[in-house]
């Protein structure tokens, strides 16, 4: 879009509808169609310009804030490797806990890596995988089996929830708002960090990065957390909208 001067237009503290920014836009660009603000919306979006901040709610966006990216480890590449070298058609993503420093006061010193794999194959993969790597891999532990045979850099394997929200970058990215209900959904993910320091994590994310609330709630529903994401987001003093 050549023409941007209609951001100045918008109040930071308001929300707008889809409709209501192309009104703004078209208000300036005669013969502008509503198919073309489409298409440069997304661009938008992408940009960080606007952001969504609830269905069919849009703001402006925060200049601090930017598009979370994953950086993973030498041993996350390797996993990655793996499932691109034997698996390249599975659906799966990666997490580790050395991730979640950024948002924590107390820093995780030992990492754990969760690959989450379509239940179908999550045995298959757990099976092969440990023919190949040597090191210490648990197949969808329960809380007792992390107390016996945890220690640092364990691979927990566990089954993905299908719907569940896709990296932008890389398909097996773990995006924010899949990262945020995970945290209060995965028994073995819950016991990697203090519980009361999560509306403080979600707060300092907030913060840094875009989060889609539409997205998150959705997958929050998924997984019988909607109420306690809502909870946590209040307790963390971020604004919920779920219009």
């Amino acid at each position: 879009m050549k023409n941007m001067a209609f951001l100045e237009k918008i109040n930071n503290e308001k929300q707008y509808t889809r409709r209501e920014l192309y009104n703004l836009i078209a208000d300036d660009m005669a013969e502008y169609s509503y198919n073309s603000f489409n298409w440069d919306l997304q661009r938008m979006l992408a940009g960080g310009e606007i952001y969504r901040s609830g269905r069919n709610s849009y703001k402006i966006g925060n200049t601090d804030r930017k598009n979370y990216t994953s950086k993973y480890s030498e041993r996350a590449e390797e996993i990655i490797a793996f499932m691109e070298n034997n698996y390249s058609d599975t659906e799966y993503s990666l997490f580790e806990t050395s991730m979640l420093n950024e948002f924590l006061n107390h820093q995780i010193a030992k990492n754990t890596v969760f690959l989450y794999v379509e239940k179908e194959l999550s045995e298959f993969v757990f099976r092969d995988m440990s023919d190949l790597i040597v090191e210490n891999i648990l197949f969808k532990p329960k809380k007792d089996d992390l107390r016996k045979y945890w220690k640092p850099d364990t691979i927990i394997i566990v089954d993905r929830i299908s719907e569940a929200p896709r990296g932008k970058e890389k398909r097996y990215d773990t995006p924010l708002e899949k990262l945020f209900v995970d945290l209060i959904a995965d028994v073995a993910l819950m016991n990697m960090y203090s519980k009361s320091e999560y509306p403080e994590m979600l707060h300092i994310a907030n913060d840094k990065y875009y989060i889609d609330t539409k997205k998150l709630f959705r997958y929050a529903r998924r997984r019988g957390k909607f109420q306690e994401i809502k909870r946590i987001m209040t307790d963390g003093g971020m604004e919920i909208d779920i219009t």
